[in-house]
């Protein structure tokens, strides 16, 4: 990955502001989408869009796998991408997203989550968006990536962070990760954005 990598700030839903640090991967990771796998996890596991209300057209989200050049740390490389294409301007209250299943995967030794990702600055992005964490017993951690811009970065937040907000008592069998747009939380409600290398990482 490359060296030059900018700092972003998540806001949390649950406990105030923690200020994020963007990093270069370790040698133990776990990762969770490439977008390699023909639409499925490298876990093996479902990806897919999700509407608050199916039948509302005015709102919705889809994604596509596709393959980019330039994507961070493969300036030269040809890599497959999930782009998703998010909708909120409807009249009334809108939300959707993407969900990624888990698979009870065990979280409890990994010190950092990261991915990569721009918005598309010819079709317009947010430049925040909620991202969720599930596990097998309910519980949830929800917090608001911040600081998207046209250009890839890779954005990391420490795992003891969110653990120490204690909405998730359990790591040790998870669910899934969620993103969601709303029309709450979106400052541009309709557009684009790029998403590679979901992963967990250990510096251990």
């Amino acid at each position: 990955m490359k060296n030059r990598m900018m700092s972003i700030c998540l806001l949390f839903v649950f406990l105030g502001t923690l200020q994020i640090v963007c990093q270069p991967a370790f040698a133990s990771d776990l990762v969770i989408a490439s977008f390699e796998k023909n639409g499925r996890s490298d876990l093996g596991t479902d990806i897919g869009a999700w509407n608050s209300n199916p039948l509302d057209t005015s709102q919705g989200c889809t994604i596509e796998m596709m393959k980019l050049y330039g994507v961070l740390g493969k300036p030269t490389e040809e890599s497959r991408v999930m782009k998703i294409s998010y909708d909120v301007a409807a009249s009334g209250p809108a939300f959707n997203g993407v969900y990624i299943k888990l698979n009870d995967i065990d979280l409890t030794s990994y010190d950092e989550m990261s991915m990569v990702i721009r918005g598309d600055a010819s079709k317009g992005f947010t430049t925040k968006f909620k991202l969720e964490m599930k596990n097998n017993k309910g519980e949830r951690v929800v917090f608001v990536i911040n600081g998207i811009t046209a250009e890839w970065q890779k954005m990391t937040v420490p795992m003891q962070s969110l653990k120490d907000l204690g909405s998730i008592t359990d790591w040790t069998k998870m669910k899934e990760i969620v993103l969601t747009f709303d029309d709450m939380t979106c400052d541009y409600r309709e557009g684009v954005l790029y998403v590679d290398d979901i992963m967990f990482s250990s510096k251990k």
